[in-house]
Formats: C-alpha cells, structure tokens, sequence
C-alpha cells in the first residue's frame, strides 16, 4: 500500500506545535506497519523557511519528504504544489490531507478528485468552535466555497478525538468519521534524563509546574499564570517553565502579570525534543488550559513521561480522571490553582498518577499501536473503493 500525505507543514517546522511531530510520528508507525508513505509539504517554518527540496526530494528521520518554496499567499501556507502532487498522484493508492484552510489541501484535494485517487483529511481541530471564531467570517466563506465540499468528497474524515468527530458530525457531511488518536515516542519518553532543574537553578525539592506548547491565545497562558500566581501563596517554592515559541507575543504579558515572581517564572522559548522530554522529567506536573484541543499531544507526552496532569475540561480528556491520570479541572485560574495545589500537597498521590499515566500511554498512544489502526483504515478505504493500484 502507497500513501501520500499532505500537510502545509511538517517535521521540523516543530514552531507550529503538535501537528509536525505528530504527522511524523504518524509516518513512521505507518512505514513500520508496512506502508509506504511520502510527504508533500511546504518549507514554512515561521519566520524562516526551511531549505527547499532539491528535485529528488529530502529524507526526514526516514520519511521521504519534499519541501516545496513558500510562496504567495503565504497567509494559507501558499507553494507551488501542482507538479510535486500530479507526480505523487500517480504511484500511490490514497492521499492523506492534514488541516484545512491551506493551499496544499486544496490542490491535493483538487488534483485526487481528478485522477479517482480517494483521500483522507485529518481537519487536525481546525473544525472545533474555538478554532473556526478565530477569522470566523473568512473561514465561513472558505467553508462554503471549497472546504465543505472537500470533505463531503473525502473517502474517510479522521479525527483525534471523540469530542472532534462529535463535532464533525455537526456538520452533517455524509462522511464516515474514525477516531484515531496522536502518538507518542515512548521510547524517547522513557529514556530521558532530568536535567533541567539543575540549568535553571532551580531546587530539588521546589514543585516545578510545566507548559510545553506554542504560545497562542488558545493556549489560555493567562489561566496558567494566574494559577500559578495563586499556587505560590500556598507553596512559595513554585516555579513556572514555559517551553515553546512565542506565536502571539503573549510572553511580554506573562512577565508582567508576574513581574512580582519573575524569579519563578522561567520562559525558555522553543526546545528540540531532548530537551522537551529532559524538562517533562524534571517537572513535577504538566497543565494545559486551552480554549479547545482536537487532541491535546503535550497531555499524552507529559504521561508518557511519567508525569501526572493537570487539565481543564475544555480539552478532550476525560481519561485524566477515569484512568487516575491526574486531574480534569474546570477552565478558570481557581481551578487550575486548586488542581496544582492538591498535586503539590500530596507527592505520593502524584506519583501513582504519573504512574498511571505512563501505563495508559503505552497501552494506548504508541505509534506502533496508531500505525497499524491507521493503516487498516487504509485498507477498509481501498476495499471500499476498489482502487488499489497493481504494483
């Protein structure tokens, strides 16, 4: 089986958060299930553009990948992508699109549409209220113009959680909808070392509060900070480290809000993924409080490395509280004060909680594991549809 995936952005374009890791992820469990899979995919990164692709295309820890130019408009990740894709088009059996709103997507589409190629999407979230009120009336007529029926077209909707297949259905597509959820590396997860406490000068026995993510409004670092401000009234040992670039310029009010405790707070900006996994083993409790998640990949890496979590209920995440994971909070600066406290007073119970986690990680969210899942969608797709090509 052959497949093309397709994303506006990809490994290690890591500035625009979980996607790129986790289409990457998503590849490799997929090539150790027996697929073939190649990435088309532009060289956006933020402010600067990865290198493009020579005509051969690049390699990306074992993935082959081509890098197309950025080109206008680069507002929807704009590239010249009608030859790479017409080209790919031809040697493979399905196309998977991930996210919306992009140029890539709408070639892709546009171009499997063409030659009876069917075609995943993974909308990635991007179909989840708090995402579609974020330029909601451009978004609107793109819905209208070129999105709906994208995917009402697709052979198959995935999506990464129940709450955003509920969504989907909302929306009355007419698409099957499979829940498949991100991976982790549970290898990397397991294996790495604490080191951060120690380069950060920060004590042993300080309880460390973790957010590892983009910095985007959606995020909700206001709710963090004000936490953690509150946390600090109860255990003046705490400390804050907020891993991850700065999307919306949000860290300038962090640092004012907390200006009283910005011996505390600790802004570190992007890391790679040595350094992520070292400052997860070093925490003692990672939070996200965004607005929405379609999954939420920062939760299952901070259980993965063994740490419990602290939620709010505005993610997709009641597992937290059914499998003793951590604690699923309301989305208020009380409540994620209340949460982080309860973990801060009681070392033991946390322990067991990142326990817990660590064995719902690995029974559920190894790429191995979404690799195969994944690829017996694939299969049903192809059977489906009669459109498997002879090698």
């Amino acid at each position: 089986m052959r497949v093309l995936h397709v994303s506006p952005y990809f490994a290690p374009a890591f500035r625009y958060g979980g996607p790129p890791r986790s289409i990457l992820g998503l590849c490799q469990g997929l090539q150790r299930a027996g697929v073939q899979v190649e990435v088309i995919t532009t060289a956006a990164n933020g402010p600067s553009d990865l290198a493009a692709s020579p005509a051969g295309g690049d390699e990306y820890e074992g993935v082959p990948v081509r890098y197309l130019p950025v080109a206008f408009p680069r507002r929807f990740f704009g590239a010249r992508t009608r030859d790479a894709l017409t080209e790919a088009l031809t040697r493979v059996d399905l196309c998977h699109i991930h996210g919306l709103w992009n140029v890539p997507e709408w070639s892709a589409v546009r171009l499997a549409r063409a030659r009876d190629v069917p075609y995943v999407i993974s909308p990635r979230g991007m179909l989840l209220p708090a995402a579609v009120r974020r330029g909601r009336w451009r978004k609107r007529v793109a819905f209208g113009l070129l999105e709906s029926s994208n995917l009402r077209h697709a052979a198959l909707i995935h999506a990464t959680s129940q709450d955003e297949a509920d969504e989907l259905a909302r929306l009355r597509l007419g698409v099957r909808t499979a829940v498949v959820p991100n991976g982790v590396d549970l290898e990397a997860a397991a294996n790495a070392a604490p080191g951060f406490r120690r380069r950060l000068a920060i004590a042993d026995e300080a309880f460390v509060v973790a957010f590892v993510g983009r910095l985007h409004r959606i995020k909700r670092l206001d709710l963090l900070t004000q936490a953690f401000i509150d946390l600090r009234r109860t255990y003046a040992d705490a400390h804050l480290v907020i891993a991850g670039p700065d999307e919306d310029g949000l860290l300038e009010g962090v640092r004012r809000t907390a200006a009283d405790h910005a011996a505390f707070v600790h802004t570190i900006g992007s890391v790679n993924d040595a350094d992520k996994w070292a400052l997860l083993r070093s925490a003692d409790v990672s939070v996200q409080c965004s607005d929405s998640e379609s999954f939420g990949l920062a939760v299952v890496e901070a259980m993965a490395a063994s740490r419990p979590v602290v939620v709010t209920r505005t993610c997709p995440w009641p597992e937290i509280e059914t499998q003793g994971c951590g604690l699923w909070v309301e989305q208020s600066a009380a409540g994620i004060a209340a949460g982080l406290r309860a973990l801060a007073g009681d070392p033991a119970r946390a322990r067991q909680m990142g326990l817990a986690g660590a064995r719902f990680a690995r029974e559920h969210y190894g790429w191995n594991v979404i690799g195969r899942r994944v690829a017996d969608l694939y299969a049903d797709v192809l059977a489906r549809t009669g459109s498997q090509r002879v090698a």
